[in-house]
């Protein structure tokens, strides 16, 4: 796969909640993307670039696309990013890294993501419905004022389980609670403790979204590396998923 730089366009930008927006951008081109892929993006006024999971794309008979990106208000990246306006400008590099192996997931996956770990499970979704598979989504928020994507899920036609930590809406509890014992195969993402929990709770394979700093966004700067069973491995290259057999959290490898 060859990384693009692509110049775009804001097509607009919506809250969704207090601090979590979700933008659109009108892309000149943009390669075959797949769920769990996502691009990195400049911010006026900002050396670094921001990398932010791809929610949904859109391809026109152009050649353009609009892809879809939510944005949460974590930094001064962020916030700046979350003022833009329709008609910016912006430069992107992307699809980056490596996503979901849908297929392998089977036909009733369980999708399980918990805060701003949510974007890439719609992508997956969308990509499970059209090929006949019947996803079911578990979603985990702090408060019922953090719910975002719940109403997006269910208009696709996913059966979607919601969990707050205080019981504000929704099921009582982490997300992870929510699962059935024994879970079949997951695709995850959010919080390294959530992943954990999701591991924990299946009996089949577990493919995990893992979210760190990056720097680059393709490899060069080591800045997002993450121990693995083969060694150190960047989580914009070799990630951000994998294998949760392959990633050893806090020292210990996941059975």
């Amino acid at each position: 796969m060859t990384n693009i730089k692509v110049q775009a366009r804001v097509e607009d930008i919506v809250p969704l909640t207090e601090t979590i927006y979700r933008l659109r951008i009108r892309c000149e081109t943009f390669g075959p993307a797949y769920p769990g892929q996502f691009v990195n993006i400049t911010i006026p006024g900002f050396f670094l670039r921001r990398p932010l999971a791809i929610a949904d794309i859109t391809y026109h008979d152009d050649a353009s696309a609009t892809v879809t990106v939510i944005v949460a208000q974590v930094g001064a990246g962020t916030q700046a990013l979350a003022l833009v306006t329709p008609g910016t400008l912006i430069d992107l590099l992307g699809p980056l890294g490596h996503g979901f192996d849908v297929e392998a997931a089977g036909p009733t996956p369980l999708l399980v993501g918990g805060g701003s770990g949510i974007p890439p499970l719609y992508f997956a979704a969308k990509y499970a419905l059209s090929r006949g598979y019947q996803p079911r989504v578990f979603l985990g928020f702090r408060t019922a004022q953090d719910v975002y994507a719940e109403d997006d899920f269910r208009e696709l036609g996913c059966e979607v389980t919601v969990a707050t930590e205080e019981g504000s809406y929704g099921a009582k509890g982490f997300v992870t609670d929510a699962l059935p014992h024994q879970a079949p195969h997951v695709l995850a993402c959010g919080p390294q403790g959530m992943l954990r929990a999701v591991v924990a709770r299946s009996t089949g394979r577990v493919q995990v979204s893992l979210e760190a700093h990056m720097g680059c966004g393709f490899g060069a700067c080591l800045g997002c590396t993450v121990q693995t069973v083969r060694g150190l491995e960047r989580v914009c290259v070799e990630g951000p998923v994998f294998d949760s057999t392959e990633v050893i959290f806090d020292g210990e490898a996941q059975q």
